[in-house]
């Protein structure tokens, strides 16, 4: 409080004016004192004069001799100087001085102005006494004949005093007032400041954000409808803040929720919003890119140049971007003020589009792939089935033959579409029923002696090794005994022709069974491991065809593997042999 300045303003003010007040008044009421003082002992003089009159008119008018001892014993109390005068002027009696040494007083200005008014006074230095005297005369009458002047004179110095004495303690009153007055003025600037100081430090915090902060109001004066004001509007501010932040969080709740990368530019193209996607794909590091340049935080030539045009032509840009074997497909629209509708910014939205590219590019090879499976049997079915339309004549010999081929590529067909069903089945978006609880060590040993005698029709040594323990999951038995029995045709088929073996392995790893299949086999290329579990895909396409193979078989098991929410992986040093492994998780205890 005591730092206000505007206390000090309105106190100096106040403090200023009765100063100035009060110099005013004591300089007129001093005159006035002065006067009255003075009017006040020429009236004393008057009086005695008067009583002095009526004393000596007898003597005047008798022409008796004047007693000097008895004018002093008369004036002996007195502290006047008395002189009596004729009406030529000449000093009859004076009781400071001997009449015989004192001059003609008939030209003294008291003199003169009594003699034509009956009273006079003047001020002026006597050189008979030697100081500044106030003299005052009245004329004395008998009958209309004037019979002489009776004078009276009093020290200046007497009449100083008094006065110096009225004016110290007028000086010392007017030093109590002001006192009194300077104290009552600081309290009544602090009465009338201290709200204002109030209101002027609740409006500085809530500029800073203390929007909750409210003035009590119940003055009836301007100073309450000021609290009243600054309340209302202290709580308009705090409803609108929240109003703001309010959808501004869900805005920015709603953007952060997007995959989509989301950048927000004003018309100076400066950093306005940018959500977490947008900085994930485009790999930025910086934490602060609010209100900084689109062109500094971005250095990617055609983003910059699709706002340029945005904002330039204000038209809807649309383009794609390769970054670091990322494809992302951008669109700029243009912001406007929804009032004006003049522009306001852009609006920058990145889309990756990578997963699409690739999963169409998967698309359009399994379309070409499906289609050259199918149409090589559906090819060799009809063109053996009108050789022997067109030879009725043929040799029986050679019509069997070509109906064996015939069966032969029927089941090759009848392969394929067997494998289409169960990829679509596993593609399908609804979950595989866990309608079992599966026992992978009894699945594994059935799959094992089913395909026991392929491998010995096929020169190969099919061994098993189970754990004691039992291992169970969650899943469909069908689906993991063709999973199981996929790896085990693979590994039989890219065997060695002489001593070729396949182990076929089962075991537990903390909270995930391992299904391991490996073989000593030709073994996978390093460049082709990534690619063996795409459809229809085969290292050897003369061979994989020859074998039988359709090119699911793999893909098959990457579906499997992963609808029961475990993965598979691959293992091979080249030509000696390949090892594949599938993990699922067992069921919790």
């Amino acid at each position: 409080m005591l730092r206000s300045r505007f206390l000090w303003q309105i106190y100096g003010a106040f403090g200023l004016t009765m100063l100035l007040s009060i110099l005013v008044f004591g300089f007129l009421a001093s005159s006035q004192v002065q006067e009255d003082a003075r009017q006040q002992i020429r009236n004393g003089l008057l009086s005695q004069a008067a009583i002095l009159k009526l004393i000596f008119t007898p003597y005047l008018r008798d022409a008796k001799t004047i007693d000097l001892q008895e004018i002093a014993a008369l004036v002996e109390a007195q502290e006047a100087r008395i002189t009596l005068i004729d009406a030529d002027g000449l000093v009859l009696a004076d009781n400071r001085e001997s009449p015989s040494l004192m001059a003609n007083h008939k030209q003294r200005p008291e003199i003169a102005q009594a003699r034509l008014s009956g009273v006079g006074d003047a001020e002026r230095f006597s050189e008979t006494v030697g100081q500044n005297l106030l003299y005052l005369a009245v004329r004395v009458e008998d009958g209309g004949v004037l019979l002489g002047y009776v004078r009276l004179a009093v020290p200046t110095k007497s009449v100083a005093h008094q006065l110096a004495q009225l004016r110290n303690r007028m000086y010392v009153s007017a030093a109590v007032i002001t006192a009194i007055f300077l104290v009552f003025g600081f309290l009544l600037s602090r009465m009338f400041t201290g709200p204002i100081v109030e209101i002027t430090s609740v409006a500085s915090r809530i500029a800073n954000g203390e929007f909750d902060l409210r003035l009590p109001s119940s003055r009836q004066d301007e100073i309450g409808e000021m609290a009243l004001a600054l309340n209302a509007l202290a709580q308009g501010a705090q409803d609108r803040i929240v109003a703001l932040t309010g959808s501004h969080d869900q805005m920015a709740a709603v953007l952060s929720g997007l995959n989509e990368g989301v950048i927000a530019v004003d018309l100076k193209q400066r950093i306005v919003h940018i959500n977490s996607a947008a900085r994930q794909l485009l790999k930025l590091e910086q934490e602060q890119v609010e209100n900084l340049p689109l062109w500094e935080v971005v250095r990617i030539s055609e983003i910059c140049h699709a706002v340029d045009s945005c904002m330039g032509e204000q038209v809807v840009v649309k383009s794609t971007v390769r970054l670091e074997g990322t494809i992302l497909d951008l669109s700029v629209l243009l912001m406007r003020n929804q009032q004006t509708k003049a522009p306001s910014g852009a609006i920058i939205v990145l889309e990756d589009f990578t997963d699409m590219v690739r999963l169409q590019q998967i698309r359009t090879d399994f379309v070409a792939n499906a289609s050259h499976e199918l149409k090589t049997p559906i090819a060799a079915i009809r063109g053996f089935a009108e050789t022997i339309l067109d030879d009725p004549q043929m040799e029986e010999d050679t019509r069997l033959h070509f109906m064996d081929r015939i069966r032969s590529q029927a089941s090759r067909l009848d392969n394929i579409v067997q494998d289409l069903i169960h990829l679509s089945r596993f593609d399908s978006p609804v979950k595989l029923p866990l309608l079992a609880t599966v026992d992978l060590g009894g699945l594994l040993r059935q799959v094992y002696q089913a395909k026991s005698e392929d491998a010995e029709d096929a020169g190969v040594a099919l061994d098993i090794d189970l754990p004691t323990e039992s291992i169970e999951v969650h899943g469909e038995h069908s689906a993991l005994d063709q999973m199981v029995s996929n790896l085990l045709d693979n590994a039989i088929k890219y065997s060695r022709s002489k001593e070729g073996r396949v182990h076929l392995r089962l075991s537990k790893l903390g909270e995930t069974a391992v299904i391991e299949v490996e073989d000593n086999g030709i073994g996978i290329p390093d460049g082709e491991q990534q690619r063996i579990f795409e459809r229809f895909y085969r290292i050897d396409r003369a061979r994989s065809r020859d074998q039988g193979g359709t090119g699911l078989g793999l893909s098959i098991v990457k579906h499997v593997a992963q609808s029961h929410k475990g993965s598979v992986s691959v293992h091979s040093n080249g030509e000696q042999g390949t090892i594949f492994s599938v993990r699922i998780p067992v069921i919790g205890d």
